[in-house]
């Protein structure tokens, strides 16, 4: 079977955009899938979003990788490599400091929408699956922050500051004060047979956007110094089969 198919938002190698779409995706016949890695990414309270002056140029690579190279000259470098298979997307990312400033948390918000997928749009928020203390729970079961923007809602995750800690997170005004997850995020289809989840290596915070019906597992890649390079890991789900298997399966 053929791996999944990743293609710049344009089509066309060297596209100046950050996002990117998913399609042949054996779980979802038909369906395209959309993602923007990194819709921003950089120092945690100075991000640099998309659109902000970044220098982008993509290049395919054998076995259907997608190699992508982003500059802000002055502030930052980071790459993204994008490994299909059958049933998931790695995403294999490094950021450079290029700064005169000390980072002490740094991210790359990911973003995850399910474009035309409608078998998983979920708007209400009402099959959103997340982790906690190693059981799964309905996202909406758990308590929410609303702030300016009601659709969406960021969530502390294990091992990372909480969400007040950290000023991207925080910003928002939009996370539950007593709410810490698992790195990871999903949304099962409306039969229940098949279900997209994203998680992150280290993992730094979860966001959800009712709106778009759109998911982000954000990872870290740790403090960085002017000059210094971290890596971390995001993978995309399109899984058909039992969502509670997997989890077990994931632990």
């Amino acid at each position: 079977m053929a791996p999944i198919r990743i293609e710049p938002l344009s089509g066309t190698v060297g596209s100046s955009s950050m996002s990117f779409s998913l399609s042949n995706v054996p779980a979802f016949p038909g369906a395209t899938f959309g993602a923007c890695f990194p819709e921003a990414i950089g120092d945690a309270a100075a991000a640099t979003w998309f659109g902000d002056e970044v220098e982008i140029n993509w290049e395919e690579r054998d076995g259907g990788v997608l190699y992508c190279v982003g500059r802000r000259p002055g502030e930052l470098s980071y790459t993204v490599t994008l490994t299909p298979g059958e049933e998931m997307v790695e995403a294999h990312l490094s950021l450079t400091n290029e700064s005169i400033r000390d980072w002490e948390t740094t991210l790359a918000f990911n973003c995850f929408n399910p474009n035309n997928a409608e078998a998983v749009w979920d708007h209400d928020c009402l099959r959103h699956w997340v982790g906690q203390q190693g059981q799964m729970k309905r996202l909406m079961a758990l308590p929410r922050q609303f702030g300016p923007r009601p659709t969406i809602q960021l969530y502390s995750v294990e091992g990372a500051p909480l969400g007040k800690k950290i000023p991207f997170v925080a910003n928002f005004l939009a996370t539950p004060e007593d709410v810490v997850l698992e790195g990871w995020m999903a949304i099962e289809s409306v039969d229940g047979r098949r279900f997209i989840a994203t998680a992150s290596k280290p993992a730094l915070f979860l966001f959800q956007n009712m709106e778009y019906s759109c998911i982000h597992s954000a990872p870290s890649f740790g403090a960085l110094a002017p000059g210094a390079t971290g890596q971390a890991i995001t993978r995309l789900y399109f899984v058909e089969g039992d969502l509670a298997a997997w989890y077990e399966r994931m632990k």
